[in-house]
This record gives C-alpha cells, structure tokens and sequence, in this order.
C-alpha cells in the first residue's frame, strides 16, 4: 500500500542515476517521482507531499550547489521532508552548507543502492513511530513499518 507518507522525490540531471533510482524503488514500497531539475523538483514539491527527497548536488553545466539550494526549497515547501544528498563533487564546506540548510544526510558518491535504502527505511520507520506516538496508537505501527 503506497500513501503520501512513503514518498519520495529523485532530483538528477543524468538520466542514468534516474534510471537507477527508478529500478531502485519501483519494487519498494515507497511511491517517487524522479525529475532532472531543480525547477521541476520545485514544482513536484508544491504538488505532492514527500517524506523524502533525494537530490545530487551538481548539475550539468553548472560550477553551482544547485543541490544545495534545493534543500532551502523543500524547508520551504515541506520543512518535515528529510533531505539526502549525494555528490560527486563534495567537500566538508559543502557538508557544512547543506547541514546548514536542513540537510538530514549527505553522500558522497558512490553510494550503494542497499545504504539508501536502509535509510529510507529508517526514516519511514521513524516517520510512522512519531506519527503513531502523536496519535496515542504507538501499538499499532503499520506492518510495513516492521519489516527490514
């Protein structure tokens, strides 16, 4: 069962890394949208409701931390959304920058499927504990919020 809660938001300008997180979650249980830039995520994020957004850092033709600035956005839009974002590019002044911003992770690539998973699940599982706590139901956690 797919709901907002599990969503997730893939920012990439390489088709490839899109194609990647496609095979990734298509078997997963989180719902995603995947999209290649910065003003496409924007529109995504007024639309729908995330848990998660995935973002690189850099984009073609750009010396910039598109990325970077994409966390300000989703603090914007939807400040309970964690922020992951995986570079190629990185640097500890970047690390520090996103942190900054509201970044609850930051990848240097390459990262293995299996560790953006694994903190998916993570963060879901956190998401439905709180949820569950807030509601006075933290019984009754949903079963996919057991699984590992």
């Amino acid at each position: 069962m797919k709901t907002k809660n599990h969503r997730v938001l893939c920012v990439d300008d390489e088709p490839s890394i899109c194609f990647a997180y496609g095979k990734l979650f298509e078997s997963e249980r989180f719902g995603f949208d995947i999209c290649e830039s910065i003003e496409a995520a924007h529109s995504l994020l007024r639309s729908n409701n995330y848990f998660a957004v995935i973002s690189d850092v850099r984009f073609t033709g750009s010396e910039n931390e598109d990325g970077v600035q994409l966390v300000a956005l989703v603090r914007e839009e939807q400040p309970e959304a964690k922020v992951i974002l995986v570079t190629g590019y990185g640097s500890e002044e970047i690390k520090r920058a996103a942190h900054l911003l509201g970044a609850s992770h930051y990848f240097e690539k390459p990262v293995k499927p299996s560790v953006i998973l694994d903190l998916l699940d993570t963060l879901h599982r956190k998401l439905h504990e709180q949820i569950n706590a807030e509601s006075g139901n933290a019984l009754l956690a949903p079963p996919e919020a057991t699984c590992q």
